[in-house]
């Protein structure tokens, strides 16, 4: 089934609707631009994923009418707790300048994704999932976009695509843009759990282990979640759940499906050798074995089709520059399609 090309139109399409294509979306809608975003999952993850929210991305949000609601649902970063063989080393309190309206915040992804998606909701604007963008080809006027949906295949033209569909990007592919880097050699797992130790709130944790050669060889680092005494913890990978094939590349699993993901057993092992204080890890939610990448486009698009988010760059989760980043490439860019739309 081919639907109507003309019934499907809209000025901008989306594909992707993560943090970052639901950031472009919204801020085009917001601006009165019509709008389609597409994904291909048929629903958000319930995954915490990317947590950290720095001040400038809250400064958008508030620009853009949801600061409030992203508040109430995250934790504020006070600081960072740093250990070494057990010894506590420093106490990092995040004091930032006055005239910086927002301090530092941990939001689960699937928290992010709920609140902006509500938002977008407002204007009218629904997310099509189970919907893909499988190719497109545009000329001087517009973007001819070819998706596969629930109720077979569309085509849509556009005036404008905008790719926030990952790492694996079919908008950064058709575009054949480069996309230089490589991953890391080291593996690391992820999970959502509760940690029963009295800590203070709102404290990230880094807790290390030095060899007598004085290289680090383990590792522990925790970001506080909303919940009680919730944390998504980063531990170095054991022997039996590395997905790294053997002649290097990227590796994901995740979720709690089956096959090689940290079990709650992994995860109190690494509190064992390294938490500060004796506890215990419980309620697993999520976990996850990843590499950690450097990627980065040698472009930012062409013609009348972009990319932004994972499609355009991958960092190591250090700093929580990768959905920050994103999110501010997609509404930059937003607001700039916005004008030209409007003749500005």
């Amino acid at each position: 089934m081919v639907h109507s090309e003309a019934a499907a139109a809209a000025d901008v399409l989306v594909a992707g609707a993560g943090p970052v294509g639901l950031t472009a979306a919204a801020e085009l809608r917001r601006r009165g631009i019509s709008c389609r975003i597409v994904d291909r999952l048929p629903a958000r993850l319930p995954y915490a994923k990317a947590v950290g929210i720095q001040p400038r991305t809250l400064e958008i949000w508030d620009r853009m009418g949801f600061v409030r609601a992203a508040l109430e649902a995250a934790v504020p970063m006070r600081g960072q707790l740093a250990y070494m063989n057990g010894v506590e080393q420093f106490r990092l309190d995040l004091v930032l300048p006055p005239e910086v309206p927002y301090r530092f915040a941990a939001l689960p992804q699937y928290e992010t994704e709920r609140i902006i998606e509500e938002f977008l909701e407002g204007f009218g604007t629904r997310v099509e999932r189970g919907t893909e963008l499988v190719s497109f080809v545009q000329d001087a006027d517009a973007v001819t976009c070819r998706l596969t949906t629930p109720g077979g295949e569309e085509e849509v033209r556009t005036r404008f695509l905008v790719g926030c569909d990952g790492a694996h990007s079919t908008v950064r592919k058709g575009l054949g843009l480069a996309f230089e880097g490589g991953a890391f050699p080291e593996e690391y797992m992820l999970a959502d759990v509760e940690v029963d130790w009295d800590l203070p709130y709102g404290y990230g944790v880094r807790a290390m282990h030095r060899d007598d050669r004085g290289a680090v060889d383990d590792l522990l680092v925790c970001i506080p979640l909303p919940g009680d005494r919730r944390y998504r913890v980063s531990m170095l990978v054991p022997p039996e759940l590395s997905t790294a094939p053997p002649q290097g590349g990227d590796a994901v699993a995740h979720g709690l499906e089956g096959g090689r993901v940290p079990e709650l057993g992994h995860v109190q092992a690494v509190l064992d050798r390294l938490s500060p204080q004796p506890t215990r890890a419980s309620a697993l939610r999520w976990s996850s074995v990843f590499r950690i990448s450097h990627r980065l486009v040698d472009r930012y698009g062409e013609g009348r089709v972009f990319v932004a988010g994972d499609a355009a760059h991958i960092h190591p989760p250090t700093g929580a520059q990768g959905m920050n980043t994103g999110i501010q490439d997609a509404w930059n860019l937003a607001w700039k399609l916005a004008l030209t739309l409007e003749g500005a």
